[in-house]
C-alpha cells in the first residue's frame, strides 16, 4: 500500500474515533489506527512531499522545525505516517479555508502573539509575577521608569 493510502486510512480512522461517543469503541479505533501505523515503515521524503502537496525541501524544513517526526535510524530518511497524517489533516483544513481572509488574519495574530510570548523577557516577567516580585504600576512608578518621556508629555499638554 502506498504512503498516501496509509495516511488516508489513518485520517479516516481518526475521524471515526473523534465522532464515536462510546469510549470503548473510540479506544478500539485508536488501537486499530496505531496498528495500521506500526505496520508501515514510514514515507520517504519525496513520498511525504507528494502526500502533503509540498516540495521535498519543505518537508525537510518541517522535519528540522519539528513539525514532522521521522522514523528513528531510517536510511533513507523516512517520515512517521502518524505525523504525516496529522500534518495532512491540518493542511487540508487550511486549504479548505484559504480564501477566508478573517481566518488568515486570526491565524497570523495567534502566531504573532505566540512569538511575542515565547521571548525570554516575557518568561522572566511571568516568573517574577509567580514569585510575587511585581510592583503595581502607577503614575509615580511610571515617572521613575520613564522620567523624560512622562515629563515632556506633561509639559507639552
Amino acid at each position: 500500500m502506498s504512503a498516501g493510502g496509509v495516511v488516508e486510512d489513518l485520517i479516516a480512522l481518526q475521524r471515526l474515533a473523534e465522532q464515536e461517543r462510546d469510549a470503548g469503541r473510540r479506544r478500539s479505533l485508536d488501537t486499530v489506527r496505531g496498528h495500521v501505523a506500526e505496520r508501515d515503515n514510514g514515507a520517504k521524503v519525496g513520498e511525504a512531499a507528494h502526500v502533503l502537496g509540498v516540495s521535498p525541501p519543505t518537508v525537510r524544513a518541517w522535519i528540522k522545525a519539528g513539525a514532522l517526526r521521522t522514523v528513528a535510524q531510517s536510511s533513507p530518511l523516512r517520515v512517521e505516517v502518524t505525523s504525516l497524517a496529522a500534518t495532512k489533516s491540518v493542511l487540508d483544513e487550511l486549504r479548505r479555508h484559504r480564501d477566508d481572509g478573517r481566518l488568515l488574519a486570526e491565524v497570523l495574530r495567534v502566531l504573532r502573539d505566540r512569538g511575542a510570548l515565547a521571548g525570554d523577557d516575557v518568561a522572566a516577567a511571568v516568573d517574577d509575577l509567580a514569585a510575587g516580585r511585581v510592583r503595581r504600576l502607577d503614575a509615580n512608578r511610571l515617572d521613575e521608569l520613564l522620567p523624560t518621556t512622562r515629563t515632556e508629555a506633561s509639559t507639552s499638554s
